[in-house]
């Protein structure tokens, strides 16, 4: 998997909010830009303390 994947994954009390930061391409994302958000939801799924996940694009 691609080490600069434009992905990020971030705990905010009760919410994670999961960001896709790459708008030169309009927030695309490659096969391996998909596995990390499944990667990430199956983490959060493990945290009994989150009730909320959030799935954001950045924007200019």
């Amino acid at each position: 998997m691609a080490q600069n994947e434009p992905v990020t994954l971030e705990y905010k009390g009760r919410i994670a909010v999961i960001t896709i930061d790459n708008e030169k391409k309009l927030n695309a994302l490659t096969q391996d830009g998909y596995y990390l958000i499944a990667k990430f939801m199956r983490e959060i799924a493990t945290h009994d303390e989150v009730f909320v996940t959030v799935l954001t694009g950045k924007d200019s």
